[in-house]
């Protein structure tokens, strides 16, 4: 073995191609066809989308773990440990099958160039293979058609939602990005779109290549009544449902995809109420709405941790934040990459923030603070409420040495910002 160490392995990773992000599946394909000789799964399932990603996978993945299922989850970035990509049973791999795949991968890999992605999610697969599991549930990292997990051929693929991000890569309309996000789709394979808007160039490709849509709104449906919510399709129902374990009331129409997902491998994974109950409630999802209680020497105070990165997500951060009683001042602490819509985030967030705690992201798309600071002095937030540091850590180190009794502190921007905050408490 090259390595004995998952960090050794992962060191080792960053450098074995010039570019973080090289999309194409041309040059990946010959490495896959070396390794894996198995189906992974009885079933598989691919998630993709703008937003809404990691929370319908966490819907699957508990839903199929209450049922009894062997279950396999791929999922990224991570938070804390790189493990947590590659989930057996809801459980982070161990170190020594992760090693051992990427030993598999390497073997395979010949003289192929492979990005650091594309090596661990060709690591999750090779593991996958050995395990005999009922389901597998792949998320797509980048766009859909060329991302390195849509060499798998999916049984039933989900996509969330389309919405501007990643421009540089997708394109700069919906219509474009749709293209990339249904390019998970399978001609006589079931696609589950949980929007009520679909571009029509998207909707041309599924009749063109004969794939089976389940649209929302169409298709299938979801009503919220009191404190509980009903879901139903052209042929099932599930009725009186507990709101989902996961913040928020987007949650549900996340849910409502899932369920969609889950009514059509019914046959071959069935699944009863109280499954279904467990695994929407029991879902958990960290760096998503993260609610942590801090008590200091100035009183008691929220700390929320939130990935969120696009006006999209941000949108529904705030509608969740302003079900919180608005007592004392919001102290962000805030980090984002280049590839993403700053303008139209602090927009979003400036009447909601008090205090901006900036901070560098030193990644090879990460932004600095001073060049966030531009943008918010353009955006005419005063001087006086901007502060500037190196690293996440030392924006939360100083943000909550300002915190005042009944203050909230923020996280949000990126997985680095939450993910290095989180990995130190």
């Amino acid at each position: 073995m090259k390595f004995n160490t998952v960090s050794d392995w992962l060191d080792w990773q960053t450098q074995l191609h010039s570019h973080a992000i090289d999309l194409g599946l041309d040059r990946i394909r010959p490495v896959y066809s070396r390794l894996i000789q198995n189906s992974l799964a009885s079933k598989t399932i691919v998630v993709a989308g703008t937003n809404g990603k990691g929370s319908s996978v966490a819907f699957l993945e508990a839903i199929y773990v209450a049922g009894g299922y062997q279950v396999g989850t791929y999922t990224s970035p991570h938070l804390i440990s790189y493990n947590e990509r590659i989930r057996l049973q809801g459980e982070p791999v161990s170190d020594d099958l992760l090693c051992k795949a990427f030993d598999h991968v390497e073997q395979a890999r010949k003289n192929d160039h492979l990005t650091y992605f594309e090596f661990g999610t060709l690591a999750a697969f090779d593991l996958f293979q050995e395990q005999n599991l009922d389901v597998v549930i792949l998320e797509i990292g980048l766009g859909g058609r060329l991302d390195v997990v849509n060499l798998v051929d999916a049984d039933v693929s989900l996509v969330t939602n389309i919405a501007l991000d990643h421009m540089d890569w997708l394109g700069d309309t919906r219509e474009k990005i749709a293209l990339e996000k249904f390019g998970v789709s399978r001609p006589e394979k079931p696609l589950v779109f949980v929007d009520e808007d679909l571009p029509e160039n998207a909707r041309e490709l599924c009749i063109d290549n004969k794939v089976q849509l389940y649209q929302l709104g169409k298709n299938f449906g979801y009503k919220q009544q009191n404190a509980v919510w009903h879901w139903q399709s052209e042929n099932k129902k599930y009725l009186s449902l507990s709101p989902p374990g996961l913040s928020g009331d987007h949650q549900i129409k996340n849910a409502a995809g899932v369920l969609m997902v889950v009514s059509l491998l019914e046959n071959a994974l069935p699944l009863s109420m109280p499954h279904l109950r467990l695994g929407l409630t029991a879902a958990i999802l960290p760096g998503r709405f993260q609610v942590v209680p801090l008590s200091n020497k100035n009183g008691d105070n929220l700390q929320i941790f939130d990935v969120a990165h696009n006006p999209h997500s941000v949108k529904a951060f705030l509608e969740n934040l302003q079900r919180l009683p608005k007592i004392g001042d919001h102290l962000l602490i805030f980090g984002m990459l280049g590839d993403k819509a700053l303008a139209d985030v602090v927009d979003l967030l400036k009447p909601n923030v008090d205090l901006w705690f900036l901070t560098d992201i030193k990644e090879s798309r990460g932004l600095s603070a001073i060049e966030l600071k531009k943008v918010l002095m353009e955006k005419r937030i005063p001087e006086t409420q901007i502060f500037i540091f190196d690293s996440p850590m030392q924006a939360y180190e100083s943000a909550r040495s300002k915190l005042q009794n009944h203050d909230k502190l923020l996280a949000l921007g990126s997985f680095y910002v939450v993910a290095d905050i989180l990995s130190h408490n």
